[in-house]
C-alpha cells in the first residue's frame, strides 16, 4: 500500500492511533446500477505515460491530487499526525505511477474541492464525494465506489432510536453536501405526513462536529456513510456509537474534475479502469476492508 510520501504505517494502526486519539470524523459522501447516461471507460491504453495528458500536468511532472483532510478509511493521518494514508491516497499514487507523474496530496475543505478544481488550484479531488444532479452542473464526476446511509447513535442510547422511522422529533445531525442531508430531508417530511414532529436536523460542515456533538448529547443520531461509520465503529471497538436499522441503497460516489479538464478526467478514468481490472483496486479496497463498495466499471457522471 502506497502512502503520501512514502510513509510506511498500516491500516490498522494508522486508523487506531487516529480515532483512539481525537473524535472520529466521517464523511458520507453512490447506485447499485448505473443511470443510461453513464459512460464506462475505454478499454486502457498498454502504456500511458505523458502523451495523454494535459501540457500544464506533463510538463509539471506531476497532479496535484486534493483529498478531505480527514475520512477514515479514505483519508486520515499516520501514527505521527502529519502525513495522509488510506483508500484514496493510494489510488492516488497508484493513478500517478501508471501516468508516469508523481503524486502530490494535499488535504483541503470539504466545501473548497468544487471552487478548488474549478480554480485549477487542484488538479483534481478525490474524496469519495457524493455524485449528485446538482455537483455534476458544476464538475464532472469519475465514480469509483459505492455505499448507502445509516443512522448512528450513541452505544447504550435509551433515545428509542432503532432506525429511519424513528427519527421523529428528534435532533439528527449530518453533514453539509452529504447524501444524508437529503435523506434526513425527505424523513423528516414522511414524519409530518404521519402526524408526528419533523427531524431536528443539524446540518455541520465538518464530521468532527457532528460527532462531538453525538457523543455530548446534544444531538440524538446521526445519518452518515455506512462503510466510513462502520469501519470507524469497529476500529474503535464499538465504544463510541452504533449503527442501528437498515443500511439506504447504495449510491455512487467519485472523484472530481473541472468541465473544461476532460483531457485530464478522460486519462484517469482509462487507469482507473485499469486498476479496478488488473485487480490492484480490490486489493486496496480489501486492504482497508473496504470490498464491500467495489464497482467494476469507472463510470462518468453515473450517480443519480
Amino acid at each position: 500500500m502506497k502512502i503520501a510520501k512514502g510513509l510506511g504505517a498500516t491500516a490498522q494502526s494508522a486508523a487506531v492511533a487516529i480515532l483512539g486519539a481525537a473524535t472520529l470524523l466521517l464523511t458520507s459522501c453512490g447506485s447499485t446500477a448505473g443511470s443510461a447516461e453513464a459512460e464506462p471507460a475505454e478499454s486502457a491504453p498498454a502504456e500511458h505515460g505523458e502523451a495523454g495528458l494535459p501540457k500544464g500536468v506533463a510538463s509539471e511532472g506531476k497532479i496535484v491530487w486534493a483529498v478531505e483532510p480527514y475520512y477514515p478509511p479514505f483519508t486520515l493521518s499516520d501514527d505521527d499526525g502529519g502525513e495522509l494514508v488510506g483508500i484514496n491516497i493510494d489510488f492516488a499514487h497508484e493513478m500517478s505511477e501508471l501516468l508516469g507523474v508523481e503524486a502530490e496530496v494535499v488535504a483541503g475543505s470539504f466545501d473548497g474541492l468544487i471552487p478548488g478544481v474549478q480554480s485549477q488550484r487542484y488538479d483534481v479531488a478525490i474524496a469519495t464525494m457524493a455524485d449528485t444532479e446538482p455537483r455534476r452542473e458544476q464538475v464532472d464526476f469519475i465514480d469509483y465506489f459505492q455505499s448507502g446511509s445509516a443512522v448512528f447513535v450513541s452505544e447504550g442510547s435509551d433515545s428509542g432510536i432503532n432506525g429511519m422511522d424513528d427519527l421523529c422529533g428528534h435532533t439528527v445531525g449530518v453533514v453539509k453536501g452529504t447524501f444524508e442531508v437529503e435523506d434526513a430531508e425527505e424523513q423528516s417530511d414522511v414524519c409530518v405526513e404521519r402526524g408526528e414532529d419533523p427531524l431536528d436536523i443539524q446540518i455541520f460542515n465538518e464530521q468532527a462536529g457532528m460527532l462531538l456533538s453525538l457523543r455530548s448529547g446534544r444531538s440524538d443520531a446521526m445519518l452518515m456513510d455506512y462503510v466510513a461509520g462502520n469501519y470507524a465503529a469497529t476500529t474503535e471497538g464499538g465504544t463510541a456509537f452504533e449503527l442501528v436499522g437498515d443500511i439506504a441503497a447504495p449510491k455512487r460516489k467519485g472523484m472530481i474534475f473541472d468541465k473544461s479538464n476532460d483531457q485530464l478526467r478522460d486519462a484517469v478514468q482509462q487507469v482507473m479502469q485499469e486498476l479496478m481490472d488488473n485487480g490492484r483496486y480490490m486489493e486496496i479496497l480489501e486492504e482497508w476492508d473496504q470490498e464491500g463498495g467495489a464497482i467494476d466499471i469507472a463510470t462518468l457522471n453515473d450517480g443519480q
